[in-house]
């Protein structure tokens, strides 16, 4: 099964919702608050207001999705306003394992080196292990903790630009959009 990554249009809100949901749904026991936690992760198409969004399809299904934040947009103060952010790299559980992630996060370094961004950041935790894999695997560094989220331990981590060419090579994909 191929993956198309592609941009997010407003008639994929509701899937890129639920599969923000589903991604985030093994996690219901490690977060204090759940319910309110939960209910903004299925408003990740609301990112797409001051970010880019891309969705990743397989046969017609959205099967994940990313939302890149461009240098100069707005973001969580722990980032540089000069760094591009990924934000809420998210699979649908059913369909792990088949590239979604990798031509995901190809199409978010894409879309940061298109914008000249230094270095690409993004926050994560421990508890996202196999997304936590994937970041080091293709050379993105911690460099600070970050305070906990309800509850969960968080670091932030970063990609410099030089960087960008090593990680598309790993992820095994190239991206034109």
């Amino acid at each position: 099964m191929s993956v198309l990554v592609r941009p997010y249009q407003a008639r994929d809100r509701e899937a890129v919702n639920a599969v923000a949901r589903a991604a985030f749904a093994q996690y219901s026991q490690d977060y204090e608050d759940w319910p309110s936690f939960i209910e903004g992760i299925g408003r990740m198409a609301d990112l797409a207001k001051d970010a880019d969004v891309l969705v990743a399809e397989q046969d017609g299904v959205i099967a994940g999705a990313v939302a890149h934040v461009g240098p100069g947009r707005p973001r969580a103060a722990f980032f540089p306003m000069a760094w591009s952010v990924i934000r809420m790299l998210v699979v649908d559980p059913q369909r792990r394992g088949q590239g979604a992630g990798r031509q995901l996060m190809a199409g978010s370094l894409h879309l940061a080196q298109a914008a000249g961004a230094p270095a690409v950041g993004l926050h994560t935790s421990p508890i996202m292990a196999s997304a936590l894999r994937m970041y080091e695997a293709i050379g993105f560094l911690r460099d600070q903790d970050l305070a906990p989220i309800r509850g969960v331990p968080y670091g932030r981590y970063v990609l410099a630009a030089p960087a960008f060419e090593a990680a598309h090579v790993i992820l095994g994909a190239r991206f034109s959009m």
